[in-house]
């Protein structure tokens, strides 16, 4: 990936429309000062979404739109586009290329466009967040950017490396998991107040309920006795009742006979006179069976007419749907042998298919062989000429160059003759020289060694003289590291304190008022008493929450903070007014019984250092607590004080009032309590340090010069050793020339020697080789020509192939119509398939709906009558006309006989009712008294029904009384009587209780749900922490490495290193740049001069671009504090990098310029608009050679 283009209208200078295109590599921006240049780094920094106007170098945002000039009117909206090349998928987007822009207008209104498509601002901050290329990334740095890295605090100085360790998307999700921690904790709060509150319900209610529990127990008590009660006097009258009835049943038996033998004569009476009616109507009924039987005659002979008719039509219906369901089955059955038939079709055309088929794909397999097969033959025979043709070439060549080694191996002959003679002379003469050089050698290796024995001992005193300064020097290096933890870590804990950092949120709001809004306020608790160190987790356990409570000069101090929280809403506090605050004691006798137990130390408040007005309020807090060695002597000590009083160990294990236990290994919540020991032990260790300091300073200035001294004796025998080895070294190597000279001349002797008698076997040899090629060339022209005839002959067969083969593509012609006729055919028949399928289904419906009808008529005939059986009802009916006149006849004498029976009967009818009158007065009176008793009961029934909703006579389970009648009477009085004595009742009591304590219980179930929330965000922080701290960690020690080596070859040598504050706290650790230019002592970066200061900060840099790299960066004219020998080293530097990375960088260098691949210019031709001007070097250069 790198940057493609930058496009920029209305931005700043840049009032036109202004593209830059960069190239990979290095990419130099230069122009006078005013020019505009810089605004391309704005530009870049602007559009990857840099929202503070201060870092863009304007008051307000709307100061980079172009404001206008003489010449132009200012514009409305500035707009900047980068370009990136993404072929390698760095950004994760499906685009070779991905472009962002960032529009803003004068109104305010802002615009970000993500490959042409609007996006939020967060959409762009997340595709390059950890990707080196965020606003707040190191791939644009300015010379502010430069400065900042060297002048800020350690703790801020780690940015950057988090940002080149990626652990910034890691630190954003924590920060999310606090606000969500911060979230839950407040919602714990919540749920913690309002338990509190439905605490407080829950007491009075359990006695309300209580008491509603007695009443609706003395309530379903009186309803027992009472329902008891009133079913016995039920039982009562229901006897009463029972005898009356008695009385009522024994009249009514006597009435009731009295009643049956009127009821008999009546009913005698009644049969008589109903036989009388029932002769008159069997008269009637006997003379209408004789009516209808002479009109029935009549009817069924008419009818017997109109059936015969009716079974004519029947038969003739039959016969029709019998003939039409025969044609179906015959219209049928020829369907069903078409689709027979076309079946057959279509599989016999398939069939035809597959044949054509076939003998197409034969042809036409056929075609592609025979062609093939001769264009190969003819091929290879081609192959072959041309290899026979190279062969010829070859083999000519041969010959030639076997005539030219003959011609120059003639030659040689010759001049080697001469050569022998030349070298004998020659290797006499050199023979003297060589024993010459041989001497002088000798005697310089003599006081070479000389010197050499004496150099050796004063290095040796040199290294160890060195490994002592190095020593002192680390241990400097190590007490200034030291010293500046110690600073930090006390700085930290100032701020800490002076933003009451750990204490709530109640308490931090008040002790931040206390100088303004609110008065009286002294100070936490924490904040006011001194501890001893080895009783700080004792302490720190008995105070507990107590430690952040704020002690007050009165109580009207403590109500106007409260007033002050409720109002700003800032959380809660405890307070404690030292003018009511009472102290608490353990007793003397207590303490006497518990003082000579081993492991007792002291009551908590007298360890406790603090000022005399607060003595009080410590006594309170501390005065009731006992310090103890362990838990176990804590135990026993508890328990001499009969468990009354809390006692504490010094590992914090605490033995409550009441004798339960509380202890562990609990995490420390905060370090408020512990603060101010640790500043005080802070300030001791750093007058320390500073002495140290300065006494092994003035031990490394001491050490340094002893190392002086002994380092120019070593140079001076280094120089003379040098001089002498130099001396000895050109006699050796002028004695090895002449050896190497003299051995070379008697080799030449016998090398010429050889030569000559090896030249004369060569030509020799070359003489034969010359008649082989010429033999071997004439075999080649004669297979040349068989060859070319060869190949003349298959081209002949080709071509008849080639007419033999159009005939067998006519036969293909032919072939293909026949199988798209007979595919054609084959389509038609399955079509017909489906048309006989359809007419088939259709007919076998028509042949079931006739038979349906026939089977209808069928049943018809059945139900009718036939003509035999309506003749016999017309004689049926001539009988029972003769029977019915008969019938007549002996009504009439029946009734004449009955009506004397009738008479009689009545008489003896009269008598009895007399009788019968006089016992159902005597029944009255006892049905009187029945249902007097029965009203009673009835009463007693609506009493039950009113009063307890009890249905006597529904109810299976009656209450049965153990104790007498009046007993129970009494018992309902009294219970009754109490039940007044309990007042008003709360009934809704019960069910509220229920409520609020589900309620409560509910809220218990949440606070947990909570507290796991909780833990789980914890977890989670301490995951991303754990994550953080490794990759902070590999980064800074890479980084380091690559530090260590960017700063040796930029300042040529030295000494320097990244070091971390705090390496126990990787998440917050500030990072102290230590530098020693080569030649220079270690010394602060403040003393540096301007250009080291700059260089320390470029080697920073270039080792986080080394570490990981980015896919481009803009350099802002950071080395403009570099001298020229520095700036060819930047420059070095950057193009070692540029593999990685692109680099566009800002400047007005020399050395920087003629560096670069590309350099654009920024020239203010028009006042107040830039306009750019570019060339390429690399063409620069070749059109100016």
């Amino acid at each position: 990936m790198y940057l493609k283009r930058l496009d920029m209208v209305g931005f700043k200078s840049f009032a036109k429309r202004t593209s830059i295109d960069f190239v990979p590599g290095l990419t130099a921006v230069v122009g006078p000062n005013g020019s505009g240049k810089s605004n391309v780094t704005d530009a870049i920094r602007w559009v990857l979404g840099e929202q503070s106007a201060k870092s863009l170098r304007g008051a307000k945002m709307e100061d980079i739109i172009f404001s206008g000039s003489d010449a132009h009117r200012s514009v409305n909206v500035a707009e900047v586009t980068l370009i990136l090349d993404n072929s390698d998928e760095r950004v994760k987007l499906p685009y070779n290329e991905v472009s962002v822009t960032r529009r803003v207008h004068r109104s305010g209104e802002s615009e970000y466009l993500l490959n042409n498509q609007a996006c939020r601002l967060k959409d762009i901050t997340d595709l390059f967040m950890d990707s080196g290329l965020g606003k707040e990334a190191f791939s644009i740095i300015s010379q502010g950017r430069v400065d900042e890295i060297l002048n800020s605090r350690p703790q801020d100085r780690r940015a950057i490396f988090e940002e080149a360790a990626g652990v910034l998307k890691y630190k954003l999700r924590k920060k999310k998991a606090q606000h969500k921690l911060f979230e839950t904790s407040e919602n714990l709060l919540r749920v913690l107040d309002i338990s509190k509150e439905l605490a407080l319900r829950l007491q009075p209610l359990e006695e309300q309920a209580a008491k509603a529990r007695d009443y609706l127990q003395m309530t379903e008590d009186v309803k027992e006795y009472d329902i008891a009660v009133m079913v016995a006097d039920a039982t009562n009258h229901l006897t009463a009742m029972q005898e009356a009835k008695q009385l009522v049943d024994n009249y009514e038996g006597k009435a009731l006979a009295l009643a049956n033998q009127i009821e008999e004569i009546e009913s005698e009476l009644s049969q008589l006179t109903a036989k009388r009616e029932e002769m008159a109507t069997q008269y009637d009924v006997v003379n209408a069976t004789l009516m209808e039987a002479s009109t029935e005659v009549e009817r069924l002979t008419g009818y017997q007419a109109v059936s015969a008719e009716k079974e004519q039509n029947r038969k003739q219906r039959l016969d029709d749907l019998t003939k039409a369901k025969q044609t179906l089955r015959e219209q049928l059955l020829e369907w069903q042998d078409k689709k027979q038939q076309a079946n057959d079709e279509y599989a016999k055309h398939q069939q035809q298919m597959k044949a054509y088929d076939s003998q197409i794909k034969q042809f036409e397999h056929v075609l592609q062989r025979s062609v093939k097969e001769l264009e190969q033959e003819i091929e290879i025979h081609r192959n072959h000429y041309i290899d026979l043709k190279n062969e010829q070439v070859a083999v000519q060549n041969d010959k030639k160059h076997i005539e030219q080694q003959i011609e120059r191996h003639q030659t040689t002959d010759s001049r080697v003759r001469t050569q022998t003679d030349e070298a004998s002379h020659a290797l006499l003469a050199l023979t003297e020289r060589y024993e010459e050089v041989s001497v002088k050698y000798e005697q310089l290796t003599q006081l070479k060694n000389s010197l050499t024995a004496q150099l050796t001992e004063k290095r040796a005193v040199l290294l160890d003289q060195q490994t002592k300064t190095d020593n002192k020097q680390k241990m400097l290096f190590e007490a200034y590291q030291h010293q500046h933890r110690l600073k930090t870590r006390k700085e930290t804990l100032e701020e800490l304190a002076a933003d009451f950092s750990g204490f709530y949120q109640g308490v931090r709001a008040v002790l931040q008022a206390r100088d303004e809004a609110l008065t009286g306020i002294d100070g936490a608790v924490a904040e006011l008493i001194h501890v001893p160190k080895q009783y700080t987790e004792a302490i720190e356990t008995a105070l507990g929450a107590a430690s952040q409570h704020i002690i007050t000069t009165d109580e009207r101090a403590a109500q106007q903070a409260i007033h002050y929280l409720k109002r700003k809403k800032e959380g809660r506090a405890t307070f404690l007014p030292r003018t009511v605050i009472q102290p608490r004691f353990v007793p003397a006798d207590i303490v006497a019984s518990i003082k000579a137990h081993p492991a007792f130390i002291q009551i908590a408040a007298s360890l406790v250092k603090v000022d005399e007005k607060y003595a009080r309020v410590v006594q309170n807090l501390l005065g009731g607590v006992i310090v103890a060695r362990d838990l176990e002597g804590a135990t026993a000590i508890a328990r001499i004080a009969n468990f009354r009083y809390r006692v504490v160990t010094l590992d914090g294990d605490v033995v409550n009032t009441g004798g339960s236990l509380t202890g562990g290994a609990a995490k420390r919540q905060s370090n408020v309590f512990s603060r101010k020991t640790e500043l005080e032990e802070l300030a001791v260790k750093l007058s320390t340090i500073v002495e140290q300091i300065t006494k092994a300073e003035q031990d490394v200035q001491q050490s340094q010069q002893r190392n002086q001294t002994l380092k120019e004796q070593v140079v001076a025998l280094t120089q003379q050793l040098e001089e002498v080895t130099r001396q000895a070294y050109e006699t050796q190597t002028t004695q090895t020339a002449l050896q190497n000279d003299k051995k070379h001349l008697q080799a030449r002797v016998t090398s010429v020697t050889t030569t000559q008698n090896d030249t004369e076997q060569q030509l020799m040899t070359l003489s034969n080789e010359r008649q082989k090629a010429t033999a071997r060339i004439e075999t080649i022209e004669q297979q040349l020509l068989v060859i070319d005839q060869q190949v003349k002959t298959l081209l002949a067969l080709k071509e008849k192939s080639e007419t033999e083969r159009d005939s067998l593509r006519q036969q293909l012609d032919e072939l293909r119509p026949k199988f798209a006729v007979t595919k054609e055919k084959r389509n038609q028949a399955s079509e017909l398939v489906a048309q006989c399928d359809v007419t088939i289904a259709k007919l076998q419906k028509e042949v079931t709906d006739i038979s349906s009808e026939i089977t209808w008529f069928t049943t018809q005939a059945n139900e009718q009558d036939a003509p035999q059986v309506i003749a016999q009802k017309i004689a049926h009916s001539q009988t029972l006309k003769q029977q019915s006149e008969a019938k007549l006849v002996q009504l009439r004498q029946q009734r004449q006989e009955n009506e004397q029976t009738i008479q009689q009967r009545q008489e003896t009818l009269r008598e009895i009712r007399l009788s019968h009158q006089s016992y159902n007065e005597q029944l009255h009176n006892s049905e009187l008294k029945m249902e007097r008793e029965k009203s009673r009961i009835i009463y007693i029934e609506q009493q039950l029904l009113e009063q307890y909703d009890w249905d006597l006579r529904s109810q299976q389970d009656v209450p049965v009384l153990t104790i007498d009648l009046e007993q129970a009477r009494r018992r309902v009085k009294l219970l009754k009587q109490s039940i007044e004595e309990l007042g008003t009742v709360n009934v809704n009591a019960i069910a509220e209780y229920a409520e609020v304590s589900e309620r409560y219980r509910f809220l218990e179930a949440q606070r947990q749900d909570l507290l796991e929330a909780q833990q789980t965000l914890n977890d989670a922080i301490e995951e991303m922490d754990s994550e953080m701290t490794a990759r902070f960690k590999t980064t800074f020690e890479e980084i380091r490495t690559h530090f260590h080596a960017a700063f040796r070859e930029l300042f040529g040598g030295g000494k320097a290193d990244l070091v971390l504050i705090d390496p126990t706290n990787l998440l917050e650790t500030g990072i102290e740049i230590i530098a020693q230019p080569p030649g220079k002592k270690l010394q602060n970066l403040s003393l540096l001069s301007g250009g080291e200061r700059a260089l320390v900060a470029i080697a920073i840099l270039f080792a986080i671009l080394k570490t990981r790299p980015v896919p481009f960066c803009v350099l802002d004219e950071v080395e403009a504090a570099l001298d020229e020998a520095n700036v060819t080293r930047y420059v070095e530097y950057l193009r070692k990098l540029s593999d990685d990375t692109q680099f566009i960088v800002i400047t007005h260098r020399k050395g920087t310029m003629e560096g670069a691949d590309v350099l654009y210019g920024i020239t203010m031709q028009e006042s107040g608009i830039s306009k750019l001007v570019s060339v390429k070097l690399e063409q620069y250069e070749e059109e100016r050679s």
